[in-house]
C-alpha cells in the first residue's frame, strides 16, 4: 500500500493542504436513528416498492419493531449476527430495520443463488446466532433457528413501542460475504 511518502514533495503539500477537512460530526450515531427520525417526519411517505406492493415508512417502522421485540426476546442484542436468507423485498427491509433496532448485525445472502455449502460456511463463519428467511428458503435453515418473514408480515397487528436502545457506533451494522478476493 502506498503512503504519503511515495507522493512527490508537490503531490504531499496538496495532500496535506487540501486531504484533510474539519472533522464533523455524523447527525445520526447508527443507521437506525437516521430511519427513524426520517419515520417521524414522513410517516406517510412510500419507504419502499418492490414488483408494485408499497410500504409506508410508519408501516415499515411499526413492523420492524414489532419483530425486533421478537428478536431481542430470543436474544439478538448488539454483538449479535443474523442471517438473512432472502431475495430483494419489503420483508427483506423489514428484516434489516428489525435486526438493527434490536442492536444485531446482519448478514444477507441470496436464497436464490447461495449454495447449501457457502449457506452453511457462512452461518458458522460469521457465528450467526438466528436466520431470518423468505418461506421459499426456510427449508433451507430448518436445522438452524429461524423466523419466517413472510409468517411474521402476515401476522403483525399488535403495536409495539420502540426497543431500549443498546446500540453504539462502535457496533457492527452488516457483514457481507463476496466471491472476491
Amino acid at each position: 500500500m502506498a503512503s504519503i511518502s511515495s507522493l512527490s514533495a508537490e503531490d504531499a503539500s496538496l495532500f496535506r493542504r487540501f486531504g484533510f477537512g474539519r472533522r464533523e460530526e455524523p447527525p445520526f450515531r447508527c443507521v437506525h436513528h437516521a430511519f427513524e427520525y426520517h419515520v417521524r417526519s414522513n410517516a406517510g411517505a412510500v419507504a419502499a416498492e418492490h414488483l408494485g406492493a408499497t410500504i409506508t415508512y410508519g408501516e415499515l417502522d411499526r413492523r420492524a419493531n414489532a419483530l425486533a421485540h421478537h428478536l431481542r426476546a430470543m436474544g439478538v442484542r448488539p454483538g449479535a449476527r443474523v442471517c438473512l436468507l432472502v431475495q430483494r423485498s419489503i420483508p427483506m427491509v423489514v428484516g434489516i430495520i428489525a435486526v438493527l433496532k434490536a442492536g444485531g448485525a446482519y448478514v444477507p445472502l441470496d436464497g436464490g443463488i447461495v449454495t447449501d455449502s457457502t449457506l452453511a460456511f457462512v452461518l458458522e463463519n460469521a457465528k450467526c446466532t438466528l436466520a431470518l428467511t423468505l418461506t421459499d428458503y426456510v427449508h433451507r435453515v430448518a436445522d438452524f433457528p429461524n423466523i419466517n418473514l413472510d409468517e411474521v408480515m402476515k401476522s403483525q397487528d399488535v403495536e409495539y413501542d420502540a426497543l431500549e436502545d443498546l446500540s453504539s457506533p462502535d457496533d457492527s451494522c452488516y457483514i457481507i460475504y463476496t466471491s472476491g478476493e
